[in-house]
């Protein structure tokens, strides 16, 4: 005789029957894990988080994840799409959220999800008026509260429709000493100006008071940019400093140009020329296929060029060889020096780790400067076991290195603000007594111009020398400043490199220094960050589209 019993579901309300003797109660805990878990009190859909599916620790079997496999194929073969496209963060962002839909509302079809092409495009544009608003309210802020706000620029011509964009990118520390990178626009510069320094200014302009920007800001830009001669034109009127990388490149394509090494170091000329022929070649008929790793062929415009050619070829060396010996062209790769080669992918390895450094934009990068600006010219120092080649390559570059690369007061403070570094070693004790005396003349300007803008609580009373106040005694107590304590002491820094996080938890110690620091820190070391939104987007962008999400 069967057992029934009933239960009823306090959270769905639904009365159960269940068989005590057969299954106990297995089929209210499956109802449970069906039903209730996906409904609130009030009998509605119960929408769990997406890092709650993220976090799911159920296996995919393997039949499954190869049909997602032969999906994603398809994805990048239909749509024409790079395969990279499904690594990137708002394709994941979009499939985890496809992910929480189904597994809310079960099977649904695609269409009734994903929404129209128009929808997507008018919800850009109210979204990228929304962080707009949001981005010059936080820039109008900051504008009251620090002294400088970093700002880079790029103009960039596509080959197709030789049309001109120019990326404005900006950097700013928040009170919560966290650096900010936000891109303003990417606008077609006027197809019918010329990009004369005069008209870049005026372009630039444009876009920023479109933007909605409080205008004063500018005279707290310190602009980052190229060497371009109209680009220096056109940023004249306000504080300008000249991007790392744009430098260190221009120091290596200089002290490696051909010619000049066909005469001095012609052993040098001639394994670069080879090892450029090899790869054209190598790509051309299909042998760099067959390697284990890729071969870089040289560039115009990449930074590190010649380095990312060279070392990839060593890397490949005897292999590539093999293969030349195979088709009885062994004679390609002789005249490729294996000595010399090894030489040059040492010695440009460290411009071009200087490179990488310099051009990140996660944490700041302008307290970078002097020290691979010292580290570079000590690299390029001679050496007792250089051969002769080896010292001509060497003195190239540091001519070069002394010749292009100029460092500011900006780069010095921003080295001066890296708690590691405080107590500036690489300087002399009379260029230290310099430095200290600008940052206390900066710390100085700051709180004039602070006691200026603070209306207080009525009129001041009247001084006899009213004009002169900042001359007159302090207290013998207000000797030992910020400025010596801080630099006196041997800082400890969690993070070596989070700069503005050892500040954000000791700006209450150096409150002076904390707000310098908010300032100068958030300048960028280099203009890869507008140059990276115009030539690392997957897609050119589109002449009617402006990148500000």
């Amino acid at each position: 005789m069967m057992r029934l019993g009933t239960s009823n579901v306090k959270k769905c309300g639904v009365l159960m029957m269940y068989d005590s003797k057969r299954t106990g109660n297995s089929a209210l805990q499956r109802h449970v894990d069906r039903v209730c878990k996906t409904t609130d009190d009030a009998g509605g859909l119960l929408q769990p988080s997406i890092a709650a599916f993220a976090s799911c620790s159920r296996k995919i079997p393997l039949q499954d994840k190869q049909k997602m496999t032969e999906k994603c194929v398809a994805f990048c073969c239909k749509d024409l799409r790079p395969f990279r496209s499904i690594e990137g963060e708002g394709f994941r962002e979009l499939a985890q959220q496809l992910i929480h839909v189904g597994a809310v509302y079960g099977p649904v079809a695609a269409q009734d999800v994903l929404p129209d092409p128009t929808t997507v495009s008018k919800r850009c544009h109210e979204m990228a008026k929304e962080e707009r608003k949001r981005l010059v309210a936080q820039l109008n802020e900051i504008n009251e509260e620090v002294k400088t706000i970093g700002m880079t620029t790029d103009i960039w011509t596509e080959d197709f429709h030789k049309l001109s964009y120019m990326a404005i990118t900006c950097h700013f520390v928040t009170r919560t000493f966290k650096l900010v990178s936000k891109v303003l626009t990417t606008a077609v510069f006027p197809q019918e100006e010329a990009k004369t320094g005069d008209n870049i200014r005026r372009e630039i302009l444009r876009l920023l008071t479109e933007y909605g920007l409080d205008m004063s800001l500018l005279n707290k830009v310190v602009w980052v940019t190229d060497q371009g001669s109209n680009i220096i034109s056109a940023l004249r009127p306000y504080h300008r400093l000249d991007c790392q990388d744009h430098l260190y490149n221009t120091v290596m394509r200089h002290a490696l140009n051909l010619k000049e090494l066909a005469e001095e170091a012609p052993t040098v000329s001639e394994t670069i020329e080879a090892t450029k022929a090899l790869v054209k070649y190598v790509k051309k008929t299909g042998i760099a296929a067959l390697l284990s790793k890729t071969v870089n062929q040289m560039g115009d415009t990449r930074f590190s060029t010649v380095y990312l050619t060279l070392n990839s070829v060593r890397s490949v060396y005897q292999e590539l060889r093999q293969k030349l010996e195979d088709r009885a062209e062994s004679w390609r790769i002789d005249a490729v020096c294996p000595d010399v080669l090894h030489f040059l992918v040492g010695f440009l390895q460290a411009f071009y780790e200087a490179q990488r450094e310099l051009e990140g934009d996660q944490n700041s990068t302008i307290n970078l400067v002097l020290l691979w600006f010292e580290r570079l010219k000590r690299h390029c120092g001679k050496k007792t076991s250089d051969t002769p080649y080896q010292v001509i390559i060497r003195g190239r570059h540091l001519h070069w290195i002394l010749r292009k690369v100029e460092i500011k007061d900006l780069h010095r403070i921003a080295t001066f603000l890296w708690p590691k570094y405080s107590q500036l070693r690489m300087w002399s004790a009379s260029g230290r007594d310099d430095l200290h005396l600008e940052v206390r003349r900066q710390l100085s300007d700051h709180h004039t111009e602070e006691a200026s803008t603070d209306p207080g609580e009525g009129p001041a009373p009247k001084k006899a020398a009213v004009y002169f106040e900042e001359w007159e005694n302090q207290p013998l107590a207000n000797a030992g400043d910020e400025v010596e304590e801080y630099s006196t002491h041997n800082h400890v820094m969690q993070d070596d490199r989070d700069v503005l996080g050892w500040w954000r938890e000791h700006h209450v110690t150096y409150p002076k220094l904390g707000i310098l620091a908010c300032g100068i820190l958030a300048i960028p070391a280099s203009s890869s960050s507008s140059e990276r939104n115009l030539h690392t987007h997957p897609h050119n962008p589109h002449k009617h589209t402006k990148h500000t999400i």
